[in-house]
């Protein structure tokens, strides 16, 4: 390009009455328009310095129609809501070189003032009209007096005046929203959510109420499904504390045997049993010291270990297996559970003492399905992340939204991001379509979905976690029909269901059908991870089921 050109092509962005952005295939803002700062209360410094995944998340572009393009790879129009709370129509447009998606061009046109005169000239013709009734009447009662002219003058004069009144009215009232939106801008800043995704009032309210308990030593408990990010609140309620720069140790309560809790939990001195080391080791809650000890699954804690547990909290010091002497333990406790603990309490599988000493601040995160607000940005984040993992920017296709917001997601987060992940690794072009998740669907595991159809092959039982197919398949007849060691490959040969007993209910037929599939894994596959993998639950939850067998 020429220098003359590229001047002609700067004269038309600089004085163009819409508002050009000009995005990279990365989302860094390369070139806006100068007016674009009015609209959206950034200056062209700013804007070019920032990035669409930033502007949108901050609230300047509610939604990005660029990043929407990055996504899909289509030209899009949509109606935009401001920063400053102006209404604009966007267009954008992708540019691609040699195939490949380099560029977004978007401009857009600000509508505000437009709505707003045609609102008042509204309710200008709406009085005008009123005024020209009442005169027509006077008239047809052959002539006006003086006092009927007074009071059509004032009658216009009123008309003007209420105008200027709606006009101001609706002043004060943008002024307001504005004002709202500064304050949830603020509130978003002040929440430095880090590596969460929070968009949902819910969750909004969750962040709040653990960054206000969070320079506290109070106990909290995480209560939820598997997979809703109890983990990732107990990260973020470290770094709000005070204790942030203390180690954060995280145990998995249901993944360490029994006969080897106490020691891993506690330490032990040299010699204190066979095989224990000559200098001793310290133990996990020593490892806290000056931090954070997140306890996963507590409920899986043995009634024995329990007691320790309760002991160290209440006095707040710690002796290790073969020792004499006590520690001090110092360190802020943060406990969760996908299981019901009153239940269990009931059960005699919890203590009770130990369920009141940890069920000080229990804190309820909602499933995935029960705040899907929060659905665009998860995905969004991974695949980001797998972009970055991988060396590659794959985009998901906009006919994969709607269907990926309905459905319920019964495994979480988790099973979001594994969905995402096996999409992403499946998809054969940089664009991911409904054409490779169709194939992908009836080939994979996943749960219950609203609005797919026969695109999943498994049905759900949430009573125990369970998806059952219509049928078994096999790839050899040489193999066992109900090995289960590796997963079935197409054009597989269909097996039959197996029947319920005589007086047996479904739930007692799956737990049957669930026991012997676990027994199978267990004789065939290694270890536990291994299981997990293979039937596509925890590793924990493994553990838990197989204890349950025994």
């Amino acid at each position: 390009m020429s220098e003359l050109d590229r001047q002609i092509l700067k004269t038309i962005i600089d004085t163009a009455h819409d508002h050009y952005f000009v995005v990279n295939a990365d989302g860094q803002v390369t070139d806006v328009s100068p007016g674009a700062a009015a609209v959206y209360g950034m200056t062209r410094e700013e804007l070019c310095a920032a990035n669409v995944h930033e502007l949108e998340a901050s609230g300047v572009l509610k939604p990005s129609i660029s990043l929407e393009v990055l996504r899909t790879g289509r030209t899009l129009q949509m109606m935009q809501l401001t920063a400053t709370g102006r209404r604009v129509v966007a267009q954008a447009h992708p540019v691609f070189v040699a195939g490949k998606l380099e560029c977004v061009v978007s401009r857009s046109m600000d509508l505000t003032d437009i709505q707003l005169l045609q609102q008042e000239y509204a309710v200008l013709q709406q009085r005008f009209s009123d005024h020209l009734r009442r005169n027509s009447r006077g008239g047809e009662l052959s002539g006006v007096s003086q006092a009927e002219g007074d009071r059509a003058t004032a009658g216009a004069a009123q008309a003007v005046h209420d105008t200027e009144q709606y006009a101001q009215s609706q002043a004060e009232q943008r002024q307001r929203e504005q004002s709202a939106r500064e304050q949830a801008e603020c509130e978003d800043a002040a929440l430095e959510l880090g590596e969460l995704q929070v968009r949902s009032p819910v969750m909004r309210e969750i962040a709040l109420l653990l960054k206000r308990v969070a320079p506290t030593n109070a106990t909290v408990l995480m209560l939820g499904e598997s997979g809703v990010g109890k983990t990732a609140f107990a990260h973020q309620l470290h770094r709000w504390s005070q204790r942030a720069d203390g180690p954060f140790i995280e145990v998995n309560c249901g993944a360490i045997p029994e006969s080897l809790f106490e020691s891993e939990m506690f330490g032990y001195q040299a010699g204190a049993f066979t095989g224990a080391g000559n200098r001793g080791k310290a133990g996990l809650m020593e490892q806290a010291e000056g931090g954070t000890l997140f306890l996963d699954e507590i409920g899986e804690l043995p009634l024995a270990t329990q007691t320790k547990l309760l002991k160290v909290i209440q006095d707040g010091m710690i002796t290790r297996l073969g020792d004499t002497t006590t520690r001090r333990a110092d360190f802020r406790l943060v406990v969760a559970t996908n299981q019901d603990l009153a239940a269990r309490v009931e059960q005699g599988q919890f203590r009770l003492d130990l369920y009141y000493r940890i069920n000080v601040l229990p804190v309820s995160l909602p499933p995935l399905r029960e705040r899907r607000e929060d659905i665009p940005a998860l995905i969004e984040q991974h695949l980001s992340r797998l972009n970055q993992r991988h060396g590659r920017r794959k985009l998901l296709d906009a006919s994969l939204w709607p269907i990926l917001m309905r459905q319920d997601w019964l495994g979480n987060i988790r099973e979001l991001e594994n969905w995402l992940e096996r999409a992403w690794l499946s998809a054969p072009s940089d664009v991911i379509d409904s054409d490779s998740v169709k194939t992908l669907l009836n080939t994979c595991s996943t749960n219950n979905a609203n609005g797919l159809g026969n695109s999943f092959g498994f049905s759900n039982d949430k009573s125990n976690g369970i998806g059952v197919t219509e049928s078994f398949t096999t790839t050899d007849n040489s193999h066992s029909p109900n090995s289960l060691s590796e997963p079935a490959a197409e054009g597989a040969v269909a097996m039959p269901v197996p029947k319920l007993g005589p007086n047996e209910t479904l739930k007692e037929g799956l737990a049957r059908i669930e026991a012997q599939w676990l027994r199978e894994m267990a004789a065939e596959l290694p270890s536990t991870y291994a299981i997990a993998k293979r039937a596509g639950i925890s590793q924990p939850s493994v553990v838990r089921k197989l204890k349950q067998l025994t």
